[in-house]
Order: structure tokens, then C-alpha cells, then sequence
């Protein structure tokens, strides 16, 4: 049987929960990592694109997108 490591984690982080499609992870400085897990053929691969950070704020979201002219951040509350 082969052996599963995903590795996400940094000194001082914490897994919150795993599912068999996403990992939350809470950082050192507090913020949650959620990191979608896509089943790719029988291979698991972390979704780099989508992963979706809990900060700081007031109630707000935040998207930052990569248009023709740099990058843009979209902000709906």
C-alpha cells in the first residue's frame, strides 16, 4: 500500500479538518487555509488555483485577478 503525504503545512501551522476534497489549515499568524483537493484519475493534487484564505477584516471579500494590465482586486461586503 502506498504511503500519502501532503504537504501544506509550515512550522507552526495546524490542521483543522480534512475532507476527501478539502484540507483546512490554520496558520501561525491565525489566517485558515482552505485548500481544495481534486481527484485527478485515481492521483490527488492540491488545487493551487482556488484555495480560499479566512482572514482579518469587516465582513468583506476580497478577489484579486489577474487581468490584461496587472493584477485586479474585486471587494464585495
Amino acid at each position: 500500500m502506498a504511503t500519502l503525504k501532503i504537504k501544506v503545512l509550515s512550522k507552526g501551522d495546524s490542521v483543522i479538518s480534512v475532507t476527501e476534497k478539502m484540507i483546512a489549515v490554520q496558520r501561525k499568524n491565525g489566517e485558515v487555509d482552505v485548500i481544495p483537493i481534486i481527484s485527478d484519475g485515481g492521483a490527488l493534487r492540491i488545487d493551487t488555483e482556488n484555495i480560499v484564505t479566512i482572514t482579518y477584516g469587516n465582513n468583506s471579500i476580497d478577489a484579486t485577478v489577474e487581468g490584461e494590465n496587472g493584477e485586479v482586486t474585486i471587494t464585495t461586503f
